[in-house]
């Protein structure tokens, strides 16, 4: 799942994956996301738009539906922008 206020970025991510035969789900907010959640069960990965750390930039970051882990280790993030090539490399790299 893809979770971003940007329709542009949604697109594109949903583009990208889908080209590589992963399915995509897509949300433009928390509250959307949760709603899936509730439904889904076949959500490996979810990628939530975050600002990062110092800077006026965002990026996805990571994190397995139902994890508790919570870390701020910007090497786990994906900054934007990214290629389709970084982009599959950072999910398959997560999944």
């Amino acid at each position: 799942m893809i979770v971003d206020d940007e329709a542009a970025v949604l697109e594109k991510v949903k583009s990208f994956l889908e080209n590589d035969e992963i399915d995509v789900v897509t949300a433009n907010n928390s509250r959307q996301a949760l709603e899936i959640l509730e439904k889904e069960e076949n959500i490996d990965l979810i990628l939530i738009n975050t600002p990062m750390p110092g800077g006026n930039t965002t990026a996805l970051y990571p994190m397995k539906p139902n994890s508790k882990l919570i870390t701020s280790e910007t090497e786990s993030l994906l900054q934007k922008p990214f290629t389709k090539e970084q982009l599959i490399s950072f999910i398959k790299d997560k999944i």
